[in-house]
Formats: C-alpha cells, structure tokens, sequence
C-alpha cells in the first residue's frame, strides 16, 4: 500500500463512516409544546382503564421517541416496586380465606442480585386517563432502577405508572457506559425483557406471565410485550438474577515442513524486530483503553457513596488526550521531536522509527482490540450499527494521525491534520446530539 492509497483510502472510510453515523441518528432538537397522540397509537392495559403510548421519549414529542415499553405488571404501584427491590427479607405470604392453616413462607435464593435506584436521563411517555376522568398527558417515569456497574454495562430500568391504575410500564434495556459519548450506549431490549420476564416464571406470587402483542416493530422491538398479573398477595419480596456469558478465543497456527517453519520463524522474528515499537503503540493503546475502564469499575466499586460521574472528569481526558498522545510519541521520529521530547528520546530505546504504513496498521490494530476488549470485558457483545461506524471513524482518523507522525515531510504534515482534525470531528458528534 502505497502513501496515496493510504491516504484515499483512510479519508474515504473517515468521512464515509461518520456521516453514516452522524445521519442514522438525527441531531437533537430544542423542546417544543407537548403533543397530542391519536387513540388508535395508544394501547390499554386494563378493561376500562387508561391507555398508555408504548413508547419512551426524549421529549414530550413523538417525533424523539427512543426505545418501546416491553413489559407490564398487573398489580399495586407500591408492590410491584417491591417485587423488585427489596430482598432484606425474603418471604411471601398466600392469603387463603378457606384455610386456618400457618402462613406459607417463601424463600429465596441466596444469590439474587439487587436492583438499586439509578439516575439516568428524564424519558416520557404518554397516558390518557379519559376513562377516569382525566386528560391525556406525558409523564416522567416514577422512578429508575439498575443492576451492574454505571461505570460498566448495566440493565436499567425506567417504571411508569398513574394514580388511576393498578399497572406499571416498563421499558427494561442493557447498556453500557460509552466513554466517547460521555453517556450510556443501548446495546439491546430484548434479552433484558426476556431476562426481567423470566424472574416472575414459577414464583408464588405471580398469577400469570404471558406475551401480548401490541404491533410495537420501532423502539428496537418486535412487536411482543411481557404481561406479568401479580396476585392477591400479602408482603412480597423478590429479586432478579442474571448470567453473563463471556466469550473465547483460539487460534492454531501450523506449517507443512521443518524447514519452512524455521525460515518462517527468522522472517516473522526479523519482522518483529523491526516493528518493535509498533507493538509498543499497539499495546500501549489496547491497555489504555481497557485501563480507563478498569480504573473507572475499581473506583466505582471502592468508593460508592461518590456519584461515578465525578470520575469520568478524569478518565475521558485520559482517552481523547491520552491516545493521540501516546500516537505521536511513538510515531513522531526523533528529528521531529518539539514538546514530548523527553518521552520521544524514551521512545527511541523501544526500536526503530515506525514505517507511515506500518503506524497506520499498528495503530488501528491496537485501538480496535482495545475497542473490543473494553465492550466484551463488560459483558457486551454487539454494538448499534451507528456506534460501530463512529468507532471505525476513530479508528482511522487516529490510524491517519500515526501515519502523518511518522514522516517529518508536507505530505505527512497533511496526513497529520486531517487525523487530528477526524479526531476532534468524531469525539464532537456525540456531545453535539448526531450520534
């Protein structure tokens, strides 16, 4: 490849995936006057009860609508929270007029994980309470809940409810915190609604689970929403446990011959030694994006009483400062050397100065991994389409700041401009609302 391939290529790839990105997902609006939904968009938990958008929004507007309500539950607003989040006592009385016999106590696990409050955006949706004599209106959800780390992936929760009903709606997703978004990132809705469903099945206060479709196909969902009837219960407590999987990785590398092997071996060591330093970049770059997210995890557990938010002041600088940093000092030749000259004389023990080409490569491999590492780490294991295009953008526009580094002529001044300018584009799209 080329230097001009190089270039053609990057900036290609640069501004493809970021208007992609950018487009997918249109810039957020100023708030406007609340609006007004038809009754045929709305649906009806209960016989002669009030109707409910199946939606969550942005803003009173279903023009900024988000993700769909997928899960119901039938019963007091005060019990059903309870089912949820308080497991200090775990038992359940079953009320029988018919029977003077001792209560039945139900135990719980022992391994069940709590469901804490949680703070998060303000999301609405709409209610029409005309058939208690209200008026239709957007509302706040009551109140957020969430289990796993804030700082990692986490299922959130965001509760619904009326001062007329006896139901609440639930919009249940899994998320992660988004260090370049400086927010949290929706990865999925329907294995946390299968997952909040599945702690109802076969417990004692719990009348009947079944599925209802509703026609909900936007919001990232299928149609379908969880439908839990509580019964007629005294004090009830339960919890919700949950699996995380993880994922692994074999490769097997062989040769048909001994000598072959052995000449294979001299190229592939000959080739690493002089590419030294890349592996340096490439693993100084993986650690530092993981690192940020370990380091963010480590404070989070030991000093629970702070509000995470306070930490990400010091790590996101960490990363859109950090890893252009860490880039230059490696790339840049020693000649070139200006205000990291220190960690450049450093730099140069680590081996020789990286090809443009080979920056370019050992730069995109080693932030990619990191990008990979840091999500599969957490437990997630896809990315929205949109956030997967930012990511390659990032990957490049750093890939082409590397390759620019390298050289100490105009062309790589160019290169070096137009990754740093990529850089600043891409870590300015998610502050300004287009993605």
């Amino acid at each position: 490849m080329n230097r001009r391939h190089l270039l053609l290529i990057g900036l290609l790839v640069l501004a493809a995936s970021y208007l992609i990105a950018g487009g997918i997902i249109d810039p957020i609006g100023d708030p406007g006057e609340p609006e007004t939904i038809d009754r045929d968009q709305l649906v009806q938990p209960a016989e002669n009860g009030s109707y409910v958008w199946p939606y969550t929004s942005r803003d009173r507007s279903v023009d900024e609508r988000t993700l769909a309500i997928n899960l119901i539950v039938h019963g007091p607003d005060d019990q059903v929270q309870q089912t949820l989040v308080d497991q200090d006592e775990l038992e359940w009385e079953e009320l029988d007029l018919e029977e003077e016999e001792e209560p039945e106590m139900y135990e719980d696990a022992a391994d069940q994980i709590q469901w804490d409050d949680a703070h998060g955006s303000t999301r609405y949706t709409y209610v029409d309470t005309e058939p208690h004599g209200g008026q239709p209106v957007w509302i706040e959800e009551s109140y957020q809940l969430h289990t796993g780390t804030y700082l990692g992936s986490r299922y959130h929760i965001r509760a619904y409810t009326t001062d007329q009903d006896e139901w609440t709606a639930i919009q249940v997703h899994e998320e992660y915190f988004d260090f370049f978004r400086l927010r949290h990132s929706v990865t999925d809705i329907q294995g946390s609604q299968n997952a909040l469903e599945a702690q109802f099945l076969d417990e004692p206060y719990v009348e009947e689970v079944r599925r209802e479709y509703h026609g909900t196909h936007q919001g990232w969902n299928d149609g379908w929403a969880s439908v839990v009837e509580l019964a007629a219960i005294g004090p009830t407590v339960a919890g919700l446990l949950f699996g995380i999987g993880g994922l692994g990785l074999l490769g097997l590398i062989g040769g048909e011959t001994t000598r072959g092997i052995v000449r294979g071996t001299r190229t592939l060591l000959r080739w690493a030694y002089r590419n030294s330093r890349g592996f340096v970049l490439a693993g100084a770059l993986t650690g530092l994006v993981v690192g940020v997210r370990a380091a963010g995890l480590a404070v989070e557990a030991a000093v629970p009483w702070i509000t995470p938010q306070a930490f990400v002041g010091v790590l996101y600088p960490a990363l859109v400062v950090g890893l252009p940093v860490v880039t230059i000092v490696l790339t840049q030749p020693l000649e070139r050397a200006t205000r990291f000259l220190r960690l450049q004389r450093l730099a140069s023990w680590l081996g020789r100065p990286l090809e443009p080409q080979s920056a370019f490569v050992f730069t995109i491999v080693g932030l990619g991994l990191g990008f990979v590492l840091d999500i599969v780490g957490i437990g997630i294991t896809t990315l929205p389409l949109q956030l997967l295009l930012h990511r390659l953008g990032l990957l490049f526009a750093l890939g082409l700041l590397a390759a620019g580094s390298a050289r100490s002529d105009a062309e790589g001044a160019v290169l070096f401009g137009i990754g740093m300018l990529g850089w600043a584009v891409g870590l300015a799209m998610p502050l300004f609302g287009y993605i």
